[in-house]
């Protein structure tokens, strides 16, 4: 009978392992099938505001913001430039050749027709007489006589000459004047193209849309490989081309981050591959490795699609530096191996498995504190991150006890007589020393936390090149119609509600112009007066021109026949009643003016005053003041929400440490849970004090990584805890654990995009401390043991 139990027992241990690789597989087959599904998709995003919350202020702010970005989101602008308009025109004509060809744009404009205006003129001039510009009602309500006498030096002066078509249909001139303020920026033209000057060339403009503003990957790349060759193209002509847009700084920093993905991902798999070469000397410790990282990445990768729809490219340069994290639960299985003679993966994972899920616990916490964010970006990383070590996990406990079955080194590596030597004689150099280091510690500390400051400017989000910021703040310069980023959202409860709030903002906005605080404000009533607005200017008209026999006098001497005369006065007559309705306005409007409306709904109508040039930002958001006026600073509002998150973010973090230090207390008395998290909370200080002496970024994401060093912190000092007779192993583990993270994070800290980097230095800090601390953990203990 107790053989046969015996024998049932040894069956079932060795079924064990075949079952939980049995159920890792199932798994992975069915993430695979989910996979197969998910990332047939568009499921890669490049757009830099896809980074960017949700506007955390009323929706209709949100809306604003989606309408504005929604229409830069997708101009390129192209200035081909020569020593003369001729040859900048030529140019331009065969660079329009290649955009078309390209078939990225929906739009190319070259030529500026004529025809545009046309129907614009001829859909508005039946309602001439209530459309008044601010300078011709100005001068009619003051001096109409000033008004003639104007008209009587344009009709005689050279451009008169252009307007004598117009003439005998607008004797007043009046629709002209208002037809030309609707374009305030005079644009040059030659041949219908609109040619540009600065004092060394002439630039030919070409205006252009993609396809859509999704900016996929591969058209970005196409959009960058199309700017190079004409770049080269023109200049081998002679010639010289400035091209600016969001999807240009899109495609670079996308371009950046895939180079990072590379740097990044490469980088790490080769150090890791050698260093576990070195240590390992077998092609199985290496294809478990892989395994484990792989099955993780992939499975991140394919619930982050799921999950969200679509995940960020930037997210991919994070994940890429998973690849060091993920594999330490790998090394600290593989490393048990050097730990005793008759050792066998099953006995191992019962041991090891308490430190690996606990690590595990306090790296999920870690990242579940990422997901806490209302950015986009750090909500991918988290999942991303939380999936992928989980997957990673998961695979060394249910597979590997299979995989490693009658697995046995039978090498001691090299490596291991340093990090053993290294555990036993660095804690005693620490002790001995631990007056003055102490003082040295604190001291280094507190200097560098007194000189640390945060910066929370959302544009530490993308790193553009110098060269193409330049090119854009030329071509803002050569061609001032670029709206900027800031700018005034108007409502009211109805039109004319809307319509006497926005005209109240211009008026404020004028002054403010006159004093250079900005160069030029567009809103929709400067352009469009309301029902009442043209009634008001009818009866303008009638009492200071019409009624007061103003205009025949006028027309009589300039030799108009009196039948003329009559048919002008009838026309005006038979006109009072004409309105001119928004809607019917729009329609005929350009693109820039119609993405001003909001539109009318839930008893609100609302619209965006756009303005260009600002040179004082703290003179505008005091016009708040104004009825139905809000002032929209996307750059401002989402800093501001970094700064409230950051604060945020401290407090998660020092929830984060009190939870590891209960859950730390609870299992393992609290004298030891002390002992443990001293590791990471030397980390975070000097992590801390290191990002003050080197001057470097201090924002949310540095509190993030530092989640991150409180989860690799405690897992270091849990395994030196338990190690018992096993501090050799150990040291190995986690001395290759740290070499690995490293070798993934610490390249983050090459990255050229500012939070990255800073993102990377700051955990290298703490990985590196707690590293250098976590074998003073258990080894008094163990020193103890050996005297006995």
């Amino acid at each position: 009978m107790g053989l046969g139990k015996a024998h049932n027992r040894k069956q079932l241990n060795e079924g064990i392992p075949k079952l939980t690789a049995g159920l890792w597989l199932l798994g992975m087959i069915v993430i695979g099938f989910l996979g197969f599904q998910a990332l047939t998709k568009d499921w890669l995003e490049t757009s830099f505001l896809a980074l960017l919350p949700a506007n955390e202020q009323q929706p209709e702010v949100a809306k604003a913001i989606q309408q504005h970005n929604a229409l830069i989101n997708k101009k390129v602008i192209w200035l081909t430039g020569a020593p003369t308009s001729q040859e900048a025109i030529g140019h331009a004509q065969n660079l329009k050749q290649q955009l078309e060809q390209s078939r990225l744009f929906n739009k190319v404009v070259l030529e500026f027709s004529q025809q545009q205006y046309i129907k614009q003129y001829q859909q508005l001039f039946p309602y001439r007489y209530q459309l008044l510009d601010a300078q011709s009602r100005d001068i009619l309500a003051k001096n109409p006589d000033e008004l003639i006498r104007q008209n009587l030096e344009i009709l005689n002066s050279p451009i008169g000459q252009m307007q004598s078509a117009d003439f005998e249909r607008d004797p007043l001139l009046l629709f002209s004047r208002y037809f030309s303020a609707q374009n305030p920026i005079k644009l040059n033209l030659e041949q219908g193209i609109v040619v540009l000057s600065d004092q060394y060339r002439y630039w030919a403009l070409i205006l252009t849309d993609l396809q859509d503003d999704r900016l996929q990957l591969d058209k970005l790349e196409t959009l960058l490989s199309l700017v190079n060759s004409a770049e080269s193209q023109i200049k081998t002509a002679g010639g010289e081309l400035l091209v600016s847009g969001m999807p240009l700084f899109t495609a670079h920093g996308a371009e950046s981050a895939k180079q990072e993905i590379s740097t990044v991902g490469v980088g790490s798999s080769i150090g890791i591959i050698v260093l576990l070469w070195l240590t390992f000397r077998s092609v199985r410790p290496l294809f478990l490795s892989a395994l484990a990282i792989g099955s993780g990445l992939f499975a991140a990768l394919v619930i982050c699609v799921l999950f969200f729809g679509k995940i960020h490219i930037l997210t991919l340069v994070f994940g890429a530096s998973l690849i060091g994290v993920a594999d330490d639960y790998a090394q600290h299985f593989l490393c048990d191996s050097f730990g005793e003679k008759d050792w066998n993966p099953r006995k191992s994972l019962k041991f090891i498995l308490p430190g690996l899920s606990f690590g595990l616990l306090s790296n999920l916490l870690s990242y579940a504190g990422l997901g806490f964010s209302p950015f986009p970006g750090l909500q991918e990383v988290a999942l991303f991150s939380a999936v992928g070590l989980l997957v990673a996990w998961l695979t060394v406990v249910l597979l590997f006890p299979l995989l490693l079955t009658g697995f046995k080194f039978d090498h001691e590596p090299g490596i291991i007589k340093l990090t053993t030597y290294w555990e036993q004689h660095w804690p005693l150099w620490l002790l001995k020393n631990r007056r003055v280091l102490s003082v040295l510690i604190l001291v280094f500390i507190a200097g560098g936390l007194w000189t640390l400051s945060p910066q929370d400017d959302v544009r530490l989000l993308q790193s553009a090149p110098a060269e193409l910021l330049q090119t854009a703040d030329k071509i803002r310069s050569l061609l001032p119609i670029t709206h900027d980023s800031q700018f005034f959202l108007v409502s009211g409860k109805d039109q004319a509600d809307w319509y006497q709030h926005e005209q109240q903002l211009l008026e404020r906005l004028q002054a403010l112009k006159q004093q250079k605080v900005l160069t030029s404000v567009e809103g929709l009533s400067q352009y469009w007066p309301d029902e009442n607005q043209q009634q008001q200017n009818y009866q303008l008209l009638k009492l200071k021109l019409f009624d007061s026999g103003l205009v025949e006098r006028y027309m009589t001497e300039l030799g108009f026949e009196k039948k003329a005369v009559l048919a002008e006065l009838e026309q005006f007559k038979t006109t009072e009643t004409n309105t001119l309705t928004l809607p019917d306005w729009l329609t005929n409007a350009d693109e820039s003016k119609q993405s001003l409306w909001l539109g009318c709904n839930a008893g609100r109508c609302q619209s965006m005053v756009a303005l260009t040039g600002i040179t004082d930002l703290s003179a505008l958001p005091v016009l708040q003041d104004l009825p139905g006026v809000v002032w929209v600073d996307q750059v401002e509002s989402v800093s501001s929400l970094f700064a409230r998150y950051r604060i945020r973010a401290s407090g998660l973090l020092a929830v984060a440490f009190s939870l590891a230090l209960a859950g730390l207390g609870c299992k393992f008395g609290w004298r030891n849970a002390l002992t443990i998290m001293a590791v990471p909370v030397l980390s975070l200080a000097v992590s801390l004090a290191m990002l003050g002496w080197f001057n470097q970024l201090f924002s949310l994401f540095n509190l993030f990584a530092l989640l991150l060093v409180l989860g690799i912190g405690v897992d270091y000092g849990l395994f030196f805890f338990m190690a018992g007779d096993r501090r050799a192993s150990t040291s190995l583990g986690v001395t290759l654990s740290a070499l690995t993270t490293l070798l993934a994070f610490g390249l983050l800290a090459t990255s050229s995009t500012e939070i990255v980097h800073a993102f990377g230095f700051t955990l290298t800090a703490g990985i590196v401390t707690a590293l250098l601390c976590a074998p003073l953990v258990g080894f008094r203990g163990q020193k103890n043991d050996n005297h006995g």
